[in-house]
């Protein structure tokens, strides 16, 4: 039994997904670390109904506010399905009750005391509007049965319809009022392409940087330059909803009219809306087109910052010769090469607007790697352990297509989830963990950033991409900086405390990606958790007597060592940047055994 149900209409699909997600929050960031949470009845059940299914969790959020909800699982991380709704109760009330959702945010911000520091009275209205977004996008894949994500490439881009499950606000997305429609083409979960906005600026001011690329090499795959005026004018593509946050400037708006900026409109290619929101993918195009959108997506503004725009590039010649190297420790690594920005800003100005112009314009273009693989062997990791429109993880009819020679109307057995796991895993654990420890170069292997290649369904390569929030270490990384020519600011960026550096890739790869591919390949199986865990343990066993160097962290992982896990409710709560993120401990998921019993199945 699970509590994916069919039946169930658009918005109560997505309340119920938007309180899962929260519930992954809390439990991850508050109720674990700070041990309120209990795998126990309640002493006081009145208002609960008779009949509730599974184990219970019972969370004491604060001395006079607690929650209830019904999990298929014990986990020490806090990796559940849930198979009830959510109840509250409040010290001096009559009993539990369902609350709606503004109310159940409105009464856990009330009861916080565990924070620091002023709180972010915007939370609620974001996680509404999230929830909203969310009911559009699964009204829209109910009208489309036979819409698969797992098709190809372009669709789990664009079928990641519930988002970050360990996020506050999944889907919130800050547009401008005046831009907000129905089913935007600028939205990918609703499978559309938009032609870009296009304009047109003098040569002067234009900058363009590649690695191993010419300026002629360049242009023509960042917009149709046949827009150009004449020679002296260059096109620059930009996403519509940043084109009309460009053309509101002041500066802007004085520099279209005295003819200096051209509006071309949206002339540009069209093109199809990536899960990142400002990434384009054009079909048969060498390369992605990543730009600036001054939106805050989900917890953070989507501009390509100055500084970024030049490490982007730093990282792209350290990757090159990393591969030239043919280290034994990276045969595993796969990356999208991000070997060119473009910017434009005028020639006059001080360095501040130069700066703003430059992150308004600013594009890097990305490797189209499904040129190099075909978009039928390409897949977001994000959406391959994401739900279907009734909350069901999608993974498991792929598993059973690929490992069964059926239709995916199976669930594969034991055996053949775990046959494919362990194969998913010698896709991902080593370069991420050789990157880390031989060369002191911090990727994010969390779910958006990898990109599964795959043979008829089986794991073959991970793709890691996303140059920007890649970080060297200061121990050993910044060593590859050596004859790079930095802007202090640039430097700052993209460097890291080991320390820093760790609790950032243990993160992503075991808490954020791992333990999500788990919860999904044990649907309707919890006990296969322990099984997929140990997997988990044997790979990183087998990766660490590869490595031929210290590795002090990971062998204190795999001696019991507690899991960082980042703290995106309680940055939100803050209305902090992305970059002062904390982390909290999470207890070892290999001691799940001893820590709280075996974990039961359905009964």
């Amino acid at each position: 039994m699970s509590y994916a149900r069919s039946s169930r209409l658009p918005d109560e699909t997505s309340r119920h997904a938007s309180l899962h997600a929260l519930l992954n929050c809390i439990i991850k960031e508050v109720a674990i670390p700070h041990r309120t949470l209990f795998y126990r009845w309640p002493a006081q059940r009145k208002g609960l109904p008779e009949q509730l299914h599974g184990i219970p969790l019972l969370i004491e959020w604060s001395a006079s506010l607690s929650l209830f909800v019904m999990v298929d699982r014990r986990s020490v991380i806090g990796s559940h399905f849930y198979l009830s709704d959510v109840y509250l109760r409040e010290t001096g009330t009559a009993g539990w009750y369902l609350p709606e959702l503004v109310g159940l945010v409105s009464l856990l911000l009330e009861h916080c005391q565990w924070h620091d520091g002023r709180l972010n009275k915007e939370l609620c209205d974001q996680i509404v509007q999230s929830h909203d977004v969310m009911t559009t996008i699964v009204a829209h894949a109910v009208e489309q049965p036979r819409l698969y994500p797992l098709t190809d490439y372009r669709r789990s881009e664009q079928g990641l319809w519930f988002g970050h499950p360990n996020h506050p606000t999944p889907k919130a997305r800050q547009w401008p009022p005046h831009l907000l429609q129905d089913k935007p083409a600028y939205t990918p979960e609703f499978c559309a392409t938009a032609a870009l906005h296009q304009f047109s600026f003098p040569v002067a001011g234009l900058s363009v940087q590649a690695n191993r690329l010419g300026t002629l090499d360049v242009l023509p795959h960042v917009a149709d330059q046949r827009h150009a005026e004449d020679d002296d004018r260059v096109v620059l593509s930009m996403h519509p909803v940043q084109a009309d946050l460009f053309r509101q400037d002041a500066r802007v708006a004085a520099l279209i009219e005295d003819g200096i900026i051209g509006d071309l409109g949206q002339s540009g290619w069209r093109a199809a809306p990536t899960a990142s929101m400002r990434t384009w993918y054009i079909e048969g195009h060498p390369w992605f087109l990543k730009g600036s959108l001054n939106v805050r997506i989900t917890n953070c503004v989507r501009k390509n910052a100055w500084y970024e725009l030049e490490s982007t590039l730093v990282i792209d010649r350290i990757m090159h010769r990393l591969i030239q190297q043919k280290d034994t420790a990276l045969d595993a690594l796969c990356v999208a090469r991000e070997p060119a920005t473009v910017h434009w800003s005028p020639t006059e100005g001080d360095e501040a607007e130069q700066r703003w112009f430059r992150e308004q314009t600013g594009m890097i273009l990305r490797e189209n790697f499904c040129q190099r693989f075909s978009p039928q062997r390409c897949l977001l990791s994000a959406t391959l352990f994401a739900r279907d429109a009734q909350l069901a993880p999608m993974v498991l009819s792929f598993i059973d297509a690929a490992t069964s020679a059926g239709e995916g109307n199976n669930l594969p057995s034991e055996g053949q989830v775990r046959q494919w796991f362990q194969a998913y895993l010698r896709t991902l654990v080593a370069p991420v963990m050789g990157l880390f420890f031989c060369h002191g170069i911090v990727m994010e292997p969390h779910l958006q950033n990898c990109v599964l290649i795959h043979d008829e369904g089986m794991p073959r390569q991970m793709l890691l991409r996303d140059f920007e929030g890649v970080k060297l270490t200061h121990d050993k990384g910044v060593d590859w900086l050596a004859g790079e020519s930095l802007h202090p600011r640039v430097k700052e960026s993209m460097t890291y405390r080991r320390e820093q550096g760790w609790n950032r890739i243990a993160y992503c790869l075991l808490v954020n990606h791992v333990a999500e591919a788990i919860l999904a390949l044990s649907w309707q199986r919890p006990a296969l958790a322990d099984a997929l865990w140990q997997d988990t343990q044997d790979e990183l066993r087998r990766v660490r007597q590869a490595l031929g160097t210290s590795a002090p962290e990971l062998d204190a992982l795999l001696k019991g060592g507690e899991l960082p896990c980042k703290t995106n409710f309680k940055l939100r709560l803050m209305a902090q940047a992305d970059r002062q993120a904390q982390y909290v401990a999470l207890p070892n998921p290999w001691r799940i055994s001893q820590a709280v019993g075996r974990e039961v199945a359905y009964g």
